[in-house]
């Protein structure tokens, strides 16, 4: 049932916006809905480095999860809004769970969901970048980003161009672990990617984030300690 949802969406996508979606993606979509229904974790993945234990799949794990000694956590996520765009959102934290900081970049782009996901990841890269960070571990609730990351597969696509960009700024990381996680361990990133219109371009938080993220904030800490 959930293979011919998703033909159906993606032949819908096709017949009224004009949009060619590749066979491959549409079988991509129908897995990322079930693994989300059952809760399924994906394996951790790390470049230039060694990975914590990894999670097997369908176990289920709650709460969200400091990073390694000497490690930052990147969370991501997105938000899309239909006819005005859509808005990324980043939450970097130590492994006390306290956050370093925070961004969001809202964008005018009308791009189907995967690909503003890949995007998130790679504004959270690169700000990270910037900011020095050697050692990072990079959490996304979207399974079809991590699973492209990992096969490093090439298309000329712009989801594509995105994950090659993604490869090409992690090379500049001492090391980077890639991980996916569900929607309810991502809720920081995700509230960030609401909390600004699509038209508001990049705002950075230094100094403590937006109020309408502090429960989520709180429901995490408590989860490591």
């Amino acid at each position: 049932m959930v293979g011919c949802w998703a033909i159906w969406e993606h032949r819908n996508k096709v017949i009224f916006d004009n949009i060619l979606v590749e066979p491959e993606l549409i079988i991509t979509r129908a897995k990322d809905v079930i693994h989300e229904g059952v809760g399924e974790c994906d394996d951790g993945v790390t470049v230039g480095g060694r990975a914590r234990g990894s999670r097997g799949r369908g176990e289920a794990v709650e709460g969200w999860r400091a990073p390694r000694d000497g490690y930052v956590k990147l969370n991501v996520d997105t938000g899309v809004k239909d006819g005005e765009g859509v808005t990324t959102g980043v939450v970097c934290r130590d492994v006390r769970g306290e956050v370093l900081w925070g961004l969001a970049v809202g964008r005018v782009q009308q791009w189907e969901v995967h690909v503003a996901e890949a995007c998130a990841v790679l504004d959270g890269l690169e700000e990270a970048v910037r900011r020095g960070v050697r050692l990072v571990e990079v959490e996304s609730d979207c399974l079809q980003v991590i699973e492209a990351i990992k096969r490093k597969t090439m298309r000329r696509s712009m989801f594509s161009l995105l994950i090659e960009d993604i490869l090409t700024c992690s090379a500049q990381f001492q090391s980077v672990t890639w991980l996916h996680v569900s929607r309810s361990n991502n809720c920081v990133a995700h509230a960030l990617a609401h909390c600004i219109p699509c038209v508001s371009d990049r705002v950075v938080w230094d100094d403590g984030l937006p109020l309408s993220t502090n429960a989520a904030v709180s429901f995490d800490r408590l989860s490591i300690e």
